[in-house]
């Protein structure tokens, strides 16, 4: 069950409880994203992401969506080895026994295939009428293995656990303006503190969630990661997680880590680098147009699921209590502003600023148009000296981003 011990500040209403049967699925942003793509181009679509975010699930949604507009499909899941060893071939005669008759060809978990690269292309070259969609569990392994042969022949789109927005929606009060804001304050305790991987979001108590987080962790960080970039200080890849997981929406010093964990620096950028790629942590780097006067090489780290964080380092104490709700707030906000956008398809060049005169704004954001900037609190307050200062720097205004305005942000609308 959500708890229900947050109540909105703005509206004395009757909060509904938002939660969702597992039986239910919650519609995916980015299924919309990758239809829209298959009718405006010819292309392969690889959809990247962790283990347990939903990629199967879109894809059968995908499978569900195209048999009903008359499509014949063809369904692959690579942990299987029937079908991996279906598929994983080059062979002419072989393919065409596969796909004769078939509109689409689904692939789950490509990066099971000897060869991912090399295969999808012969299915793009020889089956130019022949739709082809794969989904891989790490883009460190599977783009790497794809990319030289596929120049040109595909899109990919990275796949998150569930956003906010994707919840509110699948609870039918998005829309609803006098339900939206209530409804979203009512999960933010738990979405700050279990974060949004589609099962444990599902789960609903507490204990349930922190034992699936903590399957989570070993399963799929210590154990898939390991095996996959055959890493050979494993200990050291599981304590340099942790001791991210302690400085989220904090700059980061390579060498520190490197000090603390006795590797050399190289051995950190190496594993940063893996996480990163693995669907772990995102890195926020600095903007700079004044090198002589702005710090311009330690990047921020923040976690893709706030669950993952807090399961790290065994902390899902009550908001309240807690000295790192400021900083969990941050990582929320900026982690969800990356699912907005990557649900669409769209790149974002976003950064934070920092002078060396301590002047700091925590996000920006970059296009055509110029510079957008925020600051986030948690709770109440007035915009940092430091706002002022790059808006003389810029010319750009900071904005402030609060529990007030937070829905417009993580929606794209501000």
């Amino acid at each position: 069950m959500i708890s229900q011990d947050f109540t909105s500040p703005l509206l004395d209403l009757q909060i509904p409880e938002i939660h969702i049967s597992i039986g239910n699925m919650i519609p995916r942003l980015l299924e919309q994203t990758v239809f829209e793509q298959l009718a405006a181009l010819r292309k392969i679509i690889l959809i990247l992401g962790a283990r347990q975010v939903g990629k199967t699930t879109l894809l059968r949604a995908i499978e569900t969506r195209l048999v009903g507009d008359g499509r014949r499909v063809r369904y692959l899941n690579c942990d299987v080895e029937e079908d991996r060893r279906a598929v994983n071939t080059t062979s002419r005669m072989l393919l065409d026994r596969l796909v004769t008759g078939v509109d689409a060809a689904l692939v789950d978990e490509a990066q099971r295939l000897d060869n991912p690269g090399l295969t999808l292309k012969v299915l793009y070259d020889l089956y130019p009428q022949l739709v082809v969609i794969a989904t891989g569990s790490s883009s460190f392994d599977l783009r790497n293995r794809v990319t030289d042969a596929l120049t040109g022949r595909y899109l990919d789109f990275a796949m998150f656990p569930f956003a906010l927005g994707e919840v509110l929606a699948a609870a039918d009060v998005l829309s609803d303006l006098a339900l939206r804001q209530p409804s979203a304050d009512a999960l933010l305790p738990d979405v700050l503190l279990y974060g949004l991987y589609p099962e444990v979001y599902l789960a609903g108590d507490p204990k349930t969630r922190q034992l699936l987080l903590a399957k989570l962790v070993e399963s799929y960080l210590f154990k898939d990661i390991l095996a996959f970039q055959r890493i050979r200080y494993s200990q050291v890849i599981v304590d340099l997680a942790r001791a991210l997981a302690y400085q989220i929406s904090n700059e980061v010093n390579e060498s520190e880590l490197a000090s603390r964990l006795k590797v050399d620096r190289k051995t950190v950028v190496s594993y940063l680098d893996i996480l990163e790629k693995s669907f772990v942590i995102t890195r926020l780097h600095p903007f700079s147009n004044n090198p002589r006067r702005e710090v311009g090489k330690q990047a921020k780290i923040y976690f893709l699921d706030l669950g993952i964080r807090n399961a790290l380092i065994d902390d899902f104490n009550d908001l309240a209590i807690r000295a790192d709700r400021g900083r969990l707030w941050e990582n929320f906000l900026v982690v969800e502003r990356l699912k907005h956008f990557a649900s669409r398809g769209e790149t974002i060049r976003s950064h934070f600023w920092r002078a060396y005169g301590g002047a700091e704004v925590d996000y920006l954001e970059e296009s055509a148009g110029g510079v957008a900037a925020y600051e986030f609190k948690y709770g109440s307050g007035s915009l940092r000296a430091g706002g002022e200062a790059f808006r003389r720097a810029y010319g750009a205004a900071v904005q402030l981003i609060n529990q007030d305005n937070y829905l417009d942000f993580v929606s794209g609308s501000s």
